[in-house]
């Protein structure tokens, strides 16, 4: 059995160089003002608004990590909940894939979620994690159409 345990705001910057594997592994170039910009936002939201798990690699650092960011959502018709999660930066260096870890960060991820009540958690999936999600009954919805603006910004 593999020990997780709640990000810490000291766990940021290897939080941000995971989450940048994880970037890199699906073509996106991850540059040092998103580095420093993440790991800020990491420290600051974290144990609030951003729920974090994390593994100790034994070698130092982390094996891997996960987050749920915690947002405000109006309730659907049918739910209590107010607030929706979104799973964001799964990713467990490569040295330590393939020993159960993303699922043991999911599984710690929606425990979580469900003790704040969160009704709704959503995510992205690349295709390597995509039979992981399936199992743990993460599904494509059909009743509706999800739909991205993405807006580029001049950085300063």
């Amino acid at each position: 059995m593999v020990d997780i345990r709640d990000a810490a705001q000291a766990d940021a910057a290897e939080i941000v160089h995971l989450g940048a594997l994880m970037y890199k592994a699906v073509g996106a170039k991850p540059t040092p003002s998103w580095a420093l910009e993440s790991a800020r936002l990491v420290k600051a939201r974290l144990g609030d608004t951003l729920i974090g798990k994390v593994i100790d690699a034994p070698e130092g650092g982390l094996a891997a990590c996960g987050l749920v960011n915690v947002a405000p959502r109006l309730p659907r018709p049918g739910s209590h909940a107010h607030h929706v999660g979104y799973v964001q930066w799964v990713s467990t260096a490569p040295q330590h894939q393939r020993k159960g870890y993303a699922r043991a960060i999911m599984n710690a991820l929606i425990a979580a979620t469900d003790a704040r009540g969160i009704e709704v958690v959503e995510l992205h999936a690349s295709p390597m994690g995509r039979d992981l999600y399936d199992d743990l009954g993460f599904f494509i919805k059909d009743d509706n159409i999800a739909m991205t603006l993405l807006r580029r910004h001049k950085s300063d």
